[in-house]
C-alpha cells in the first residue's frame, strides 16, 4: 500500500548536443525552478538506465569499460546504447562519457482519492511546456544544435519511470556551448516564458521548426520564410525589401550595411535556387549556419513590445544609411 502524505516527483528532458559549459546558467534556472544536471556513465547505469528501456539492476556486472577514465556499464547498458539512434554512438565514443539531463523536483501528496494522479500529470505538462519555452530561448541567443530527446517521470513512491514524452529525434550534430560572458548575458534574459508579438508569431513558429528538419536545403527555406514574414508586403521587389530592411538592423555604418544587403541578396538568390529547381551554388551548410545566424538576430529585434510591421517599417525607413 503506498504511504500517504508528502512525495517527491522528479521530472526530467533528456538533453542533446550541450555542451557541459550550460552547467553555468544553473544560478538563473535554478529560480526558475530547474536545472541542467550531468550524469556520468556510472550513474546512468544505476539511476538512469530506464530510458533507454534497461531495467534498474544494481546486480548487472559493469564488465564495459568505456572513455578515458574507464567507466564501466553493463553488457544490457552497451547494446540499448548501440541501438539508439539519437545519442547511443556519440555516447559509447565520448571521452567522458556521460549525458545531460533537464531536472525539476516538485513535492505532491497523496491522500488516497481516486485522483491522486492528478498532480503528476499536471506537473509533467507543465515541465513539458517549461522545457520547449527554455529550447527556444537558448536557440535564440546563439547557434548550435541543442534538442531534447524525451521527457520522462520519477516519484518517490515508485523510482520508476511512471510517464515518458518522446520527442522528434534527428541525427543533427553540433555542441551548444558558452562562455562565461555568454552564461551571465544569457542569464540575464532568461525568463519563464518566452513572449513574442504579432509580427514575430509566424517568423518565431518557422525557427522552431527548422530544427527538426534533416534536409538542409529546407531549412534553408524556411529559415527565408521566417525574414519573408517579418519584412515583406507584397510580390514586388522581395529580395530588396528583405536585404535593405535586414541590413539596416544588423549594420552599423553605410559600408557595413552595403556589404549586408548584398550578401542578403545573394542568400535570398540561393533560395530562388532551391524552390525553382536551379543549381545551387556555395556550401549550404555554411550559407545555412550565415542564414540562421541572421534569422536569430532579426527575430531578437523585431520581437519588441506591441510592435507592428508598419512601425517596424517606419522606424528601419528613418534610420536608412543614405
Amino acid at each position: 500500500m503506498i504511504d500517504k502524505g508528502e512525495h517527491i516527483i522528479e521530472t526530467y528532458a533528456h538533453v542533446l548536443n550541450a555542451d557541459i559549459s550550460v552547467l553555468k546558467l544553473n544560478y538563473a534556472l535554478e529560480k526558475l525552478g530547474y536545472r541542467f544536471r550531468w550524469i556520468d556513465a556510472t550513474e546512468f547505469e544505476t539511476d538512469f538506465s530506464e530510458i533507454l528501456n534497461v531495467p534498474k539492476n544494481n546486480d548487472r556486472p559493469h564488465n564495459i569499460r568505456i572513455g578515458r577514465e574507464f567507466k564501466g556499464i553493463s553488457e544490457d547498458l552497451r547494446r540499448a546504447l548501440v541501438h539508439s539512434a539519437s545519442f547511443g554512438q556519440m555516447f559509447m565514443h565520448m571521452e567522458y562519457p556521460g549525458l545531460m539531463l533537464l531536472q525539476k523536483i516538485e513535492t505532491y501528496k497523496i491522500t488516497g482519492d481516486f485522483d491522486d494522479f492528478i498532480p503528476e500529470r499536471t506537473s509533467f505538462r507543465k515541465f513539458h511546456t517549461e522545457v520547449i519555452d527554455l529550447l527556444l530561448q537558448l536557440r535564440l541567443y546563439k547557434i548550435g544544435e541543442i534538442r531534447f530527446s524525451q521527457l520522462f517521470q520519477i516519484t518517490s513512491v515508485s523510482r520508476q519511470i511512471t510517464s515518458r514524452k518522446h520527442e522528434i529525434a534527428i541525427g543533427s550534430f553540433g555542441d551548444f556551448k558558452v562562455t562565461d560572458e555568454e552564461s551571465a548575458e544569457l542569464s540575464h534574459s532568461l525568463r519563464a516564458k518566452y513572449e513574442y508579438n504579432s509580427l514575430t508569431e509566424l517568423a518565431i513558429k518557422n525557427f522552431t521548426v527548422v530544427y527538426d528538419i534533416p534536409d538542409g536545403h529546407i531549412r534553408f527555406i524556411t529559415l527565408m520564410t521566417c525574414l519573408e514574414s517579418l519584412f515583406n508586403l507584397g510580390k514586388d521587389q522581395i529580395a530588396h525589401t528583405i536585404a535593405r530592411h535586414l541590413a539596416l538592423i544588423i549594420a552599423e555604418t553605410k559600408e557595413q550595411f552595403q556589404e549586408n544587403y548584398a550578401s542578403i541578396k545573394k542568400l535570398y538568390n540561393k533560395r530562388n535556387a532551391i524552390v525553382h529547381g536551379g543549381e545551387y551554388k556555395g556550401d549550404i551548410i555554411q550559407d545555412y549556419l550565415d542564414l540562421s545566424d541572421k534569422v536569430r538576430k532579426a527575430i531578437n529585434y523585431c520581437n519588441q513590445p506591441d510592435l507592428t510591421k508598419q512601425k517596424l517599417f517606419d522606424e528601419l525607413n528613418i534610420k536608412g544609411f543614405e
